[in-house]
């Protein structure tokens, strides 16, 4: 089931003590950590290691300790008597200007200071934010940070999706520079999923600081419905490399059933439906003997065509992305790059279609509750439509749920357990289509627009493609 909120979401146990580093939210994540606690009843400390806002609503649990020892039986009464405390050092001369106003700037305690606050006040969550971001969505640390507490039990890296897209320069990235030696990129390219999930992977990057006895996690926040395939991407890839125990993608200023945890996640926005996890298979072993050359390789845009197909996948929710290759197996792997893609390797291609479908079905681990086929050469599926389908799936669990233009059913289609006994009875160039109305239970998520599924097999249809690319796709 997916967690009620970020508290469960992070994993966050009572009596945890939380670092927040990174950019894009940090201070909105642990506003809503900490009213999600309170809610428990929990007994909250939020403080500093470096520089913070001061809060726009100042009560009494708001403290600024000042110079010298803080009276830490004070403090300890105010703590249970408020049930939460902002505590900061000091006051510093610096103020920060935004569209929400003019605020003075708080200064941290060191970290040791922070370890003993927690030993005495014994809080049942402490929260450090422990690096600053100037407002940008994505940093890299400077040599002097994070500064975190040796007694931190979670580290949490936070990542703003706005970035994707972006230039990599100090327009829309904290220290571009150091950014960019880690990614090993220039500046000024486009920031892209692959480059965020290697700096945050990097030891120098979103791990470090990283407590050595403490788990270590990722939020990337601002991930609003159209930035969550990119979101989704970087976890695979920060997930593939086991940098981090999970990653969470939230949308800090929405509601909290947007919120998705790889890889213990379940249907982020169907709140109360199990969602089994499913695997998108990418269909990419045949000859193209239409086109006269290998279609999966002609360029699209700035990519290569099957690489459209499989970017759309590695944007669902589904769990894993599966590429099955024949003709010019190596050529398509290369063509693919880094993606953090299965490869299945099915040298019957020849043999027709089936045996695609069958070299799938046959490799698909128990855990996995159906198989959602992709065309290969179909590239301007969206991630939204495959989000459909598969929340289709789970919310009927029929035996399969097919995309569908009129009367038409096609794929991608998700086929269930219940439906493999008929996929690995197929033979030749039979597809799945070729079930149409024998499965039992289907079910069909409408297609608005036939070009969405346009089938790259012709060089008519080729040049079509590319003068589609030069308009905006509509999603469904």
């Amino acid at each position: 089931m997916t967690p009620a909120g970020l508290v469960a979401g992070l994993g966050i146990r009572q009596g945890e003590r939380v670092a927040l580093v990174g950019a894009g939210g940090k201070t909105t994540l642990a506003s809503r950590l900490l009213t999600e606690a309170r809610t428990q009843r929990w007994v909250c400390l939020f403080t500093t290691t470096t520089r913070v806002l001061a809060p726009q609503e100042r009560d009494e649990s708001f403290i600024v300790v000042g110079e010298g020892e803080p009276d830490l039986p004070l403090l300890h009464r105010q703590l249970r008597r408020s049930g939460h405390l902002f505590l900061a050092r000091r006051w510093l001369s610096e103020w920060d200007e935004s569209p929400a106003g003019r605020r003075q700037k708080l200064g941290g305690f060191e970290p040791e200071e922070v370890d003993r606050l927690a030993e005495v006040l014994q809080p049942d969550l402490l929260i450090t934010e422990a690096d600053g971001s100037r407002h940008q969505p994505f940093k890299a640390p400077a040599a002097h940070e994070p500064v975190v507490p040796a007694g931190t039990t979670l580290l949490v890296c936070v990542a703003g999706l706005s970035v994707l897209g972006r230039p990599l320069d100090a327009a829309g990235v904290h220290r571009p520079e150091q950014v960019a030696r880690l990614a090993g990129v220039p500046l000024g390219r486009p920031v892209d999923a692959a480059l965020v999930a290697t700096v945050l992977a990097h030891p120098e990057g979103g791990r470090k600081g990283a407590p050595p006895q403490g788990r270590s996690v990722v939020l990337l926040a601002q991930a609003t419905a159209e930035r969550r395939p990119g979101g989704r991407e970087i976890a695979r890839r920060l997930l593939r490399q086991k940098a981090f125990e999970r990653i969470i993608l939230a949308d800090l200023e929405g509601p909290q059933a947007g919120i998705e945890v790889w890889p213990a996640r379940s249907a982020g926005d169907v709140p109360g439906v199990v969602s089994p996890p499913v695997c998108a298979v990418v269909l990419a072993a045949g000859m193209a003997k239409r086109m006269g050359q290998n279609k999966l390789l002609l360029p699209l845009g700035e990519k290569p065509l099957v690489a459209h197909a499989v970017d759309a996948a590695l944007g669902s929710l589904a769990e894993e992305v599966w590429v099955i290759l024949g003709a010019e197996a190596r050529a398509v792997r290369r063509a693919l790059g880094e993606r953090p893609v299965r490869f299945l390797l099915n040298r019957h291609w020849a043999d027709g279609q089936a045996t695609s479908l069958q070299r799938a079905v046959a490799s698909l681990p128990r855990r996995m509750a159906g198989v959602l086929f992709m065309a290969g050469d179909v590239p301007f599926v969206p991630p939204a439509h495959l989000d459909r389908v598969i929340e289709r799936f789970w919310t009927q669990q029929p035996a399969v749920v097919w995309s569908a233009v009129g009367f038409h059913r096609m794929i991608p289609a998700l086929f269930g357990r219940s439906a493999f006994p008929a996929l690995l009875g197929l033979s030749g160039d039979a597809g799945g289509r070729a079930l149409v109305g024998r499965l039992g239970a289907e079910a069909v998520v409408v297609v608005p627009l036939l070009d969405l599924l346009i089938d790259v097999d012709t060089p008519e249809a080729y040049e079509q493609a590319q003068r589609w690319l030069q308009r905006p796709v509509p999603c469904p």
